[in-house]
């Protein structure tokens, strides 16, 4: 075990489940971009500090990746149509 790199048992677990529940979080349009960047940073922590441990906590830890992944593409999807919105309002006068 390298004290450098690797993470408590727990500490990984927790993180773990913590990127899931911001994951579910990130989906709230616009909203959910900190919650979004949380949960990308405890998948980085938890990639780079579980070592060769296994992690009970995978699945959660993925979806919960893929889920913030999704909820940074809808906040762009968002702001796009809003941008648009605003300037075709804006055009018409």
């Amino acid at each position: 075990m390298n004290p450098a790199t690797d993470m408590p048992k727990s500490e990984m677990l927790r993180r773990s489940m913590r990127c899931f529940m911001l994951g579910w979080c990130s989906l709230v349009p616009v909203v959910g971009l900190v919650p979004a960047l949380l949960a990308f940073a405890d998948f980085r922590a938890v990639v780079l500090g579980k070592g060769r441990r296994w992690n009970a906590a995978r699945t959660q830890l993925l979806v919960g990746a893929w889920l913030a992944a999704g909820g940074l593409l809808l906040s762009l999807l968002f702001g796009t149509i809003m941008a648009i919105g605003i300037l075709q309002a804006i055009a018409a006068g």
